[in-house]
């Protein structure tokens, strides 16, 4: 098996936050201690009024560590949109957003990568939250639709770039056309679980992030706005799973109608869950319509059968 097209090569760090000064530098310090040192981060800065930037810029020596201060407010959502979309992604580039008043333990991102690597596209951990000696955290349940699940996405969340890239910008804005200030993860992880599918999304049941609990938390600060946003992202259309990007490309020449199911089983046999396969069938131009019902379907768990009407003369190993 040749290595997937979702295998990832790059490990970005987005790192919101306003007002973080006093947690900043552990933030940034658990970062640099983690034992999988290939990440590349980026601090996005929301017009903080105390020294949270002065507090970053000795870590800018480290060439991995870059600073974002944007030129206004722009609450939490907002915020981490321009940190994402200022970033050069690649569609198999993994993305982890580390809040800049919480910190994780050493493992923490090396474990997030061997998930990925293993085929799963959006993979998040457990969490310590200050004072409780319990966390929200829960494994994804395959059997229900994300916005109808109890909110189990704990910290520390990552996703494959491709993922983001399709969500359409009204995903992160609220009734009133704004940005969410409050309830921003919601907006994001639940779209992002319906493109994947549910056997791309992988819980690593470790306590691996520190969840800091203070007076300017959103849940304490803004919790009236959370839960008026929470009922909001969690009533609207679900997004159809993507057909976009597939971990790999399978091609097929001369099926017969008959034998879509063996080819499918087989297909799945050769690549193991939770890789995802197109079945790209190649078929001349005038047998389009007889296959359209056909193509376009999923016929086994994570493989898809596509139709190709280009270059079909074109041989493959």
């Amino acid at each position: 098996m040749t290595e997937s097209l979702l295998a990832p090569q790059r490990f970005f760090v987005v790192i919101p936050g306003h007002n973080c000064g006093p947690y900043i530098g552990e933030c940034l310090d658990s970062l640099l201690a983690q034992t999988f040192t290939g990440w590349t981060a980026l601090v996005a800065d929301d017009c903080s009024s105390d020294d949270t930037a002065e507090r970053v810029r000795p870590y800018l020596a480290d060439p991995r560590i870059r600073l974002r201060t944007g030129g206004e407010r722009a609450w939490l959502m907002g915020n981490t949109l321009a940190a994402l979309r200022s970033l050069d992604l690649r569609p198999a580039d993994v993305v982890a957003i580390l809040d800049s008043d919480d910190w994780i333990r050493p493992a923490c991102l090396e474990k997030l990568l061997a998930r990925h690597l293993a085929g799963y596209d959006l993979v998040y951990t457990d969490e310590d939250i200050e004072g409780q000696d319990h966390s929200v955290a829960r494994p994804f349940l395959r059997t229900a639709p994300p916005r109808a699940q109890a909110w189990g996405f704990s910290q520390l969340r990552s996703f494959k770039a491709y993922l983001f890239s399709l969500l359409p910008d009204e995903t992160f804005r609220d009734r009133d056309g704004a940005y969410f200030r409050s309830a921003g993860d919601l907006s994001l992880y639940l779209p992002m679980a319906e493109l994947a599918g549910p056997e791309k999304i992988d819980f690593v049941n470790e306590r691996l992030y520190h969840y800091r609990v203070h007076e300017a938390c959103n849940f304490m600060t803004r919790r009236d706005e959370q839960l008026r946003n929470n009922w909001d992202i969690r009533s609207r259309p679900a997004l159809r799973r993507q057909t976009a990007h597939f971990d790999f490309v399978h091609p097929v020449d001369g099926l017969e109608k008959s034998g879509i199911d063996a080819l499918a089983r087989s297909v799945r046999a050769a690549y193991p869950e939770p890789f995802t396969v197109n079945i790209r069938h190649r078929i001349s131009p005038d047998q389009a319509d007889s296959w359209r019902p056909y193509h376009g379907l999923w016929v086994e768990e994570g493989v898809f059968l596509s139709g190709d009407t280009t270059d079909t003369t074109r041989n493959h190993a």
